[in-house]
Order: structure tokens, then sequence, then C-alpha cells
């Protein structure tokens, strides 16, 4: 009888072990973190830049990254995103940026990854980056300021204060709040590009910090305060080369954003230092 009861209580503690041990690696597997990332493409083709952008965010939230794109997108295109992207959605929906967010957003929801995760990423494909080939450095000091509910790359004072919504990092209080949901499926389609701006962008920021949350940027804005104009994008050469900014504006090579420096300059520093970006921001610039 004493036999059967050691041996009874030894497969329950076998047993007891294996099914933690079940839990430990499915809990290590599941994401910690997921990125909805928001594309535009008038020719319905996944630019180079766009694919070195996706593999940098997978480093960082590895099999949940979501692309979703206000475009629809060429034969034969989608197979570039093998391997880079959990789910992605290509077709016209008209509501910019933050409508590919608002839907990345429910989708995560709907599937239930958002109970999972600790952080949510919202990116877009305005930007070359990481211009290094990395996020990693800069969420690991951003995993330092634990007193932060949400985050950003860089901060503009224009209309208020606000993270500036290229790029932006919630964390789980934020990820919860029924006034995050709330917010991101009020978005609906504005009959000018400035409207979002207006009413999304800017407005976020301010409705988060209303309600409690504590919110700051990678970039040291009061650093940047040298820098005349609100938006520090303005300045890529400095920001690049004084602060190392892993972010490039695409605008920066266009007439639609105010830049305030040398641009042969820049690329001259571009290519000195991240000759695969130079490379790819060469081939966009060219078409």
């Amino acid at each position: 009888m004493e036999k059967q009861r050691r041996r009874f209580y030894g497969w329950l503690g076998f047993g007891i072990g294996l099914v933690l041990l079940i839990v430990a690696l499915a809990w290590e597997k599941a994401p910690k973190r997921c990125v909805v990332f928001a594309g535009y493409n008038a020719e319905g083709r996944i630019a180079g830049y766009v694919l070195s952008y996706l593999k940098a965010l997978n480093e960082i939230a590895p099999s949940c990254v979501i692309y979703i794109a206000d475009s629809t997108l060429k034969e034969g295109e989608e197979k570039k995103l093998d391997g880079l992207v959990l789910y992605t959605e290509h077709k016209r929906h008209n509501e910019y940026d933050w409508g590919s967010y608002k839907r990345g957003f429910n989708w995560l929801k709907e599937n239930g990854y958002l109970d999972k995760i600790d952080e949510l990423v919202f990116a877009n494909d305005s930007c070359y980056a990481p211009l290094s080939g990395s996020f990693e450095p800069m969420f690991k000091k951003m995993a330092g300021r634990k007193e932060l509910d949400f985050w950003g790359d860089l901060q503009n004072t224009a209309f208020n204060p606000h993270v500036q919504s290229y790029f932006m990092v919630f964390r789980k209080k934020v990820i919860c709040s029924r006034a995050f949901a709330a917010f991101l499926n009020s978005v609906q389609h504005q009959a000018y590009s400035s409207y979002y701006i207006q009413l999304y962008e800017t407005a976020l920021t301010p409705r988060l910090e209303s309600l409690g949350y504590k919110w700051d940027s990678y970039m040291p804005y009061q650093k940047l305060s040298f820098l005349e104009l609100g938006d520090k994008n303005s300045y890529p050469l400095t920001m690049i080369r004084d602060f190392g900014h892993e972010f490039l504006k695409r605008r920066t090579f266009t007439n639609n954003l105010a830049i305030m420096e040398d641009k042969k300059a820049l690329l001259e520093l571009i290519k000195e230092r991240y000759p695969e970006r130079y490379e790819e921001i060469m081939a966009e610039i060219k078409q």
C-alpha cells in the first residue's frame, strides 16, 4: 500500500511539473509586444525600405507584426512579406494611417493578442528606419522608463505637446483602456489630410494625459530646443549626426517638409554611416 501511495504521488508530482513546464514554455513563446504597421503605396508595391523596416520590427516583436495598408497591392507583391508579418491587409479604406492603426488594433483584439502583450507599437511607412538597422537599443533604453504609460520616438509642440504618430508605443494600462479603444474607433474619413493631424495625432496625447497616463519621447525634446521649429524632423542632419536619430522622414526629399539643413550633406552622412539605408533611400528618390 505504501509503495502504491509513493508511486501515485511520484506520478502526480511528475504530472504537475510537466504541466508547469508546458505553461512556462507557452508563456515564453507568447508575444510580449505587437506592432501595427500602417502603409500606403500608390503603385501597389512594397518598397525595399519597408521590408527593412519590417525586419527590424520583427526583432522587437517576433511573429506579431500586423501590416495594414490604405492601398491595394499588385499581384505577387505579397510574397515579399513571407515570414515578416503575422497578418496583412491591403485595400483602400480612406482613413490614412489612423484608419490602419484602428483596423490593426481591432484585429489584435478580436484574435486575443491584446490580453497577452505588454506593449503595442504603432508605426508607419513615412520614415526610413531604423537607420542603424535595429530598434533594440531604443527599446532597451525605454524599458528603464518604467514610469511611462506610453512614449514615442519624437514629440512636437504644434497645437499642443504630443507624441508624433509615425512611431508610438503604448503599455498595458493604455492598451486595456476603454478610452484608448474608443479614441481609435472614433477615427473616420476626413476631407483633408490636415484634419487627421488635428483630430487624432495632436489630440491623443492630451486625451491620455488627462486620464493620468504619463508619457515622454525617446528623443530628448528639451535638449533640442535650440532647433527653432517645433518639428525637429526639419533638422535631420543635426538629429542624425549629433543625437543618433533612427528615423528619417521620407518627405525630407520632397517639398512637403520644411528642411532647414543641407540635404547633400545629409545624404553624404547617411552614405558614410548607414550604407544600406543610403541605397534604399536613393532607390526611392530616383523614382
